[in-house]
């Protein structure tokens, strides 16, 4: 398996009450991807297209680069849907500025054809009062942002979220007085050879998976005891080229920070952690048949509710463990659960669970019946007494 697994057990009582999520009401929910907005500065006519500067990006093969990312995926290994291309772009080097009604709009086009979806990585972004940033795709039917002044955090970065075309506007607005104020800078343009929400179907993992879902309606009864925990799960890119799964967990003072945590293979670094963006409720909208040809095909599930950026917190190789903080609270519209703990020494004798997104698919979830022993990273099935994983057959 190449994605975290969290395993829970079926008598958890770590978990924090729902309500308790409750007070994120009064927080300013900010980094959410608005669909179907119409940008106020870009006519979808040739003219005005033609009028933007295009940024030039060597061409890629996406045949080459999957056999390629085929042949490096082993277990442990964060899996890769995107060939990062290095660049070198800010206002003060590419694009156009033209002035209206006291404001200054820069456009740079980036096309990269092929690409499934493309996503930015910015090593410099400090936006002013009045400024906003808007990533949209050539035909205005898929918008990210507006990112603001809310998004400005210590670490300066922001990494977008994926975006369905291979072909997309940059665009940036702010007062003019506010225009030597800005700071932006580009560093990369991450081109989609997998299809992060659209897996292609040589990597499919297979219809004996259990959509989330599923549940008494459809003869899966025993997924409704879970509904919390499974809110808790959501898959995240980082760096902008490879994809893992990790769940918020709470901590003692159950006051909702928004710690996040995944497996340590997956390779997040005190640098990486800004480049994460975590996608909410991936999941498929209805419950498709374990073993049915529907399920072992691609899902209809949606990466338009996000947070992006975190901060280090913790890791520890040995029990392959990495903890996030997320930069902004986690936005309502998630329906998310933190997860509680147990840090007692108990092996469950009976039902746990797994809930993931193997391969990058729509969230699923595992039952395992026979309980779980302890074992070792890279022992195989062999029993470890002090082991610091858990084993299942």
């Amino acid at each position: 398996m190449y994605l975290t697994q969290v395993i829970y057990s079926s008598n958890n009582t770590g978990i924090m009450p729902k309500q308790l999520f409750l007070f994120l009401l009064l927080m300013t929910v900010t980094s959410i991807a608005l669909q179907g907005q119409a940008t106020p500065h870009l006519a979808p006519n040739s003219k005005a297209l033609d009028a933007i500067e295009t940024l030039s990006l060597p061409a890629l093969d996406n045949e080459e680069l999957l056999r390629e990312e085929m042949a490096r995926r082993a277990p442990g290994v964060a899996p890769r849907f995107a060939q990062r291309l290095d660049v070198d772009v800010s206002p003060q080097t590419h694009g156009k500025w033209r002035y209206r009604n006291g404001k200054a709009i820069w456009h740079l086009r980036v096309p990269s054809p092929g690409a499934k979806s493309l996503n930015f990585g910015f090593d410099q972004y400090v936006m002013p009062a009045g400024g906003s940033l808007l990533i949209y795709s050539l035909d205005q039917r898929e918008i990210q942002g507006p990112f603001t002044p809310a998004d400005n955090e210590v670490h300066e970065e922001l990494w977008t979220p994926v975006i369905h075309s291979d072909d997309v506007i940059i665009e940036l607005s702010l007062p003019i007085a506010k225009q030597q104020e800005v700071k932006l800078h580009m560093t990369s343009v991450n081109h989609d050879f997998l299809g992060f929400a659209e897996v292609m179907s040589s990597v499919l993992s297979g219809s004996c998976n259990l959509d989330v879902a599923c549940g008494s309606e459809d003869g899966w009864g025993i997924v409704d005891g879970y509904r919390d925990i499974i809110q808790s799960v959501a898959v995240y890119g980082q760096g902008g080229d490879t994809f893992c799964t990790g769940f918020l967990v709470n901590n003692t003072r159950q006051d909702c920070t928004p710690y996040f945590m995944t497996a340590n293979h997956c390779g997040i670094s005190a640098g990486g952690a800004p480049s994460v963006v975590v996608y909410w409720n991936y999941m498929n909208s209805f419950c498709r048949q374990p073993g049915s040809l529907e399920s072992g095909s691609a899902g209809n599930g949606s990466l338009s509710n996000f947070n992006t950026g975190s901060t280090l917190r913790a890791s520890h190789s040995p029990s392959d463990m990495t903890l996030l903080e997320l930069d902004d609270p986690v936005p309502l519209s998630a329906d998310a659960f933190f997860a509680g703990w147990d840090a007692r020494q108990i092996l469950e004798s009976d039902t746990t669970i797994c809930v993931h997104h193997p391969d990058g698919e729509e969230k699923r979830i595992s039952f395992e019946f026979d309980g779980v022993y302890r074992g070792a990273w890279g022992q195989g099935g062999t029993p470890v007494p002090n082991g610091n994983h858990l084993i299942i057959e």
